[in-house]
């Protein structure tokens, strides 16, 4: 049997309802992506808008939908560049210092050269001459060694010659000694060279000496007074009254008493 056929009013208003229906699908499909892109933090191609136009009949005027544009993606989250690090000034120049050049070796320490041994003749006369008497005048000549005509004293005066003087080796033991050896047998020659040997024998009278001892206990005031120890006169020590009589007769007064 035959379909009965629709009128013309309601078909046209059929066809303006499907084409709605299509408009809505292709209105609600961009929407549905953005949605889902948004949610899910997925970046999807846009969608192409695709224009849709339908066209009534000519009595019905033709009306054109465009599909709105999708929304634009979401911009990308602005990010700061890392500022550029400051540059760090520069670092002061540092000039190493020349090495100090390495010191020469210190010579060798060289031992104190030993003082040169003293001539014992020139000791001697350096002696002699510290009294003021000038020995030389007279030509006393002195000897170092034993006399070897009376052996092993620590001096002695010639009186053969009344000129030589023996300074024995063992005087020399002892500076102290030395000196006092030396001015004594040097006050002998004064005591003969002065030719007033009488005279001396008697100032040493008061102190109990007579004769050659008179000499002996002289000739060690006159080497006390010369600069002799007093105290290391052999035959005495002379006191003070003794050393002035002394003294008078080196001085040249021959006058007599005290």
């Amino acid at each position: 049997m035959p379909e009965p056929s629709l009128s013309g009013p309601r078909r046209r208003s059929l066809a303006l309802l499907g084409a709605a229906v299509m408009i809505t699908a292709v209105i609600a499909l961009p929407v549905a992506i953005l949605r889902a892109q948004r949610s899910s933090g997925m970046t999807l191609p846009a969608p192409i808008a695709v224009p849709s136009t339908t066209t009534t009949s000519a009595t019905t005027a033709s009306t054109t939908t465009t599909a709105p544009s999708p929304a634009p993606p979401p911009a990308p989250t602005p990010t700061t560049a890392a500022a550029t690090p400051a540059q760090p000034p520069p670092a002061p120049k540092v000039v190493a210092a020349a090495p100090n050049p390495p010191r020469p070796p210190a010579p060798p320490r060289l031992a104190a050269a030993a003082p040169a041994p003293v001539n014992p003749l020139d000791e001697v006369q350096s002696i002699a001459d510290s009294s003021g008497w000038n020995w030389r005048k007279v030509h006393v000549q002195f000897r170092i060694g034993f006399d070897p005509a009376d052996c092993c004293h620590w001096g002695i005066y010639d009186p053969t010659d009344h000129k030589t003087i023996w300074i024995g080796p063992t005087a020399f033991d002892d500076p102290v000694r030395l000196r006092y050896v030396v001015l004594h047998e040097l006050a002998h020659a004064w005591q003969w060279h002065s030719h007033r040997l009488n005279l001396l024998e008697a100032d040493m009278a008061p102190w109990g000496y007579s004769g050659m001892d008179a000499l002996e206990a002289g000739a060690d005031c006159v080497a006390t007074v010369w600069g002799a120890n007093a105290s290391s006169g052999h035959y005495w020590t002379c006191p003070p009254p003794a050393q002035a009589v002394v003294a008078r007769r080196l001085a040249g007064d021959w006058s007599k008493g005290p």
